[in-house]
């Protein structure tokens, strides 16, 4: 359940508009179908004396129906710096920086030769990405739970230790790190699933350790994951060159 940077506001009543607006949104459903409410995420209002205060800490899949639901410039403002958008009042605030740096030593990644004017009248950067926030608001990004893939039925040892370290325990830890065509998976222990930091599960992730007595046990549990087909799942013992390599078939 993979997430971002908290959302700050700066006075009680912004915190409590946009409490009262996430108590009012429907219930959103995870990769399995588990379901969630927004209120899950906020954080409590605390006074803690300072000028903003952290008020929002949800995963990705969440942030992202905020960025395309939630009507509150305020924020909208958080999101947009968290995901990435330079908006005009960024950009020309970073312009001034950039302008009014005296030195040899610019710290800024952009020279003022960079921000360009556009025909409109508003400012760029060259070579700025498009971010993710407005690849959200399109509906490129974060607009379903989970991703789509063929899931392999089978699976093939590539590589095991030599027979003098493979052998039972009555309480072996197994290392285990899974590494699918897509790109890197972590364990979701709740579900007993491999899933990918861009979906979203309702279950706190763990570390990559597996608790099984034989390596029996983790080929049983290889087969329970429904991990995506190409899908190398590594396992490291507890002795030097302990090591298994599967991949996972049609």
């Amino acid at each position: 359940m993979a997430a971002i940077d908290k959302i700050y506001v700066e006075t009680q009543e912004e915190y409590q508009q946009f409490k009262e607006w996430c108590e009012q949104q429907p219930s959103i459903q995870d990769k399995y179908g588990k379901s969630v409410r927004l209120t899950k995420y906020l954080i409590n209002w605390k006074n803690w004396g300072e000028d903003s205060h952290p008020i929002f800490h949800a995963p990705y899949y969440i942030d992202a129906y905020l960025i395309r639901n939630c009507p509150f410039d305020f924020i909208q403002k958080e999101l947009m710096l968290n995901y990435g958008y330079w908006s005009q009042e960024r950009i020309k605030n970073f312009y001034e920086d950039v302008k009014n740096w005296k030195g040899d030593d610019c710290p800024y990644w952009a020279k003022l030769e960079d921000f360009v004017i556009l025909e409109d009248g508003t400012m760029t950067i060259k070579g700025l990405e498009e971010s993710d926030y407005s690849k959200i608001k399109k509906g490129e990004l974060y607009n379903s739970p989970k991703i789509e893939y063929v899931a392999g039925k089978h699976f093939r040892c590539i590589q095991h230790p030599i027979r003098f370290y493979n052998r039972p325990f009555a309480c072996k830890n197994w290392f285990i790190d899974v590494v699918s065509p897509e790109g890197y998976m972590w364990y979701h222990e709740n579900t007993n699933s491999w899933d990918f930091p861009e979906e979203f599960v309702i279950s706190n992730w763990t570390s990559n350790t597996i608790y099984c007595k034989t390596i029996k046990a983790l080929k049983r549990l290889i087969i329970k994951w429904k991990l995506p087909i190409g899908t190398k799942v590594y396992a490291t013992g507890r002795y030097v060159e302990d090591n298994y390599k599967f991949i996972i078939k049609k």
